[in-house]
């Protein structure tokens, strides 16, 4: 059973909580408060349970209870909340980013757009993102780190936005080539690297870090996630189990990974042909017959790119890890990641 689950399986747990936030808005009047549950479940609880029960990866929650056991010295575990508020923002970003590309599917099942609707899955998605501000309430920490912590979940969900935006308006057939690097660089660092970066700060700080490896941590916590994008994003280009996300990506013409090795490494020509052709991608066959012309270009270049991308994050964090045991731990970690887009 994931972490979230954990937190929100049951519908008891669940309505507490939807009562906890309830009591923080004083404008409700007292007869919306004791309205039936069942009206509860259908307008919010149902979807919220539909998507957090879902099996995913939890890569974010196992990253910070390794930034914590890295700082605390290998003491016990973090409180059950952080590894939770990690989750539950990265689920509720995830809803949103599937009404904003109507994606079909989302770990196994209809996207939750398609389940319950835009309007309902929208507010769900968003309901997500700001619980964690209120469940902060219900963690044992000194009201300096409280505020720390919420300053950096603030932070971060305003460079989360920022990336995606970047990814929503931006196509890259309408990029010059010298410039699709640097796109897709940002957009990476700040959507995806943003959350895994605040990961880190939550388990090492909350564990006590001192500031230099705070920020080593940190700072591996964001290309630890830029890392996860390459894969992500090159995974449906390679891989056929994840070819519905490559299609989807091509037909959308996003600022993916792909399109960024591409550019580092072709002439303006071979570049140049292979954007005119996805300008014309409409229907998925199309979009299937450029993946297999990005993937025969491009060979072998994305996962070397991606194991020196990561090796150099391994060797930046090196230095601030006084235990060898801890570095061996990380470095764990990133094969984990490497061989799971295999």
């Amino acid at each position: 059973m994931n972490l979230a689950r954990k937190l929100l399986g049951s519908d008891t747990e669940m309505s507490a909580l939807v009562n906890e936030l309830l009591e923080c808005m004083p404008h409700l009047i007292a007869e919306e408060e004791s309205l039936d549950p069942a009206l509860w479940d259908k307008a919010l609880l149902d979807p919220a349970r539909d998507i957090m029960g879902r099996s995913g990866k939890e890569l974010r929650a196992r990253f910070l209870e390794r930034c914590w056991h890295i700082a605390s010295g290998g003491n016990a575990g973090p409180p059950a909340m952080l590894p939770a508020l990690i989750e539950l923002l990265h689920v509720g970003s995830l809803v949103i980013d599937d009404i904003e590309d109507d994606s079909p599917t989302r770990r196994g099942e209809p996207a939750l757009h398609r389940r319950y609707g835009v309007p309902l899955a929208l507010n769900t998605g968003n309901w997500l993102s700001f619980l964690p501000f209120a469940l902060l309430s219900r963690v044992e920490l000194d009201s300096e780190l409280r505020l720390a912590i919420y300053d950096n979940i603030s932070l971060a969900l305003l460079r989360c936005h920022q990336g995606q935006a970047l990814d929503l308006s931006i196509k890259v057939t309408s990029l010059p080539q010298r410039r699709v690097s640097s796109v897709v660089g940002c957009a990476t660092r700040l959507k995806t690297g943003s959350l895994m970066e605040l990961a880190a700060f939550l388990g090492a700080r909350a564990a006590g870090a001192p500031p230099q490896l705070l920020t080593a941590l940190v700072r591996f916590g964001r290309d630890f996630g830029v890392g996860l994008q390459m894969l992500d994003d090159w995974s449906g280009i390679a891989v056929e189990a994840r070819r519905a996300k490559g299609i989807e990506d091509i037909r959308l013409a996003r600022p993916t990974w792909p399109w960024a090795w591409l550019a580092d490494e072709c002439d303006e020509i071979t570049f140049a042909g292979i954007v005119h052709d996805a300008r014309s991608v409409s229907i998925d066959w199309e979009a299937e017959r450029l993946i297999g012309r990005l993937r025969d270009q491009l060979a072998s270049i994305p996962r070397t790119r991606i194991h020196e991308y990561l090796e150099r994050a391994l060797d930046d964090v090196r230095a601030a890890l006084d235990d060898s045991s801890n570095f061996e731990l990380l470095r764990e970690d990133v094969r984990r990641l490497e061989n799971a887009y295999g």
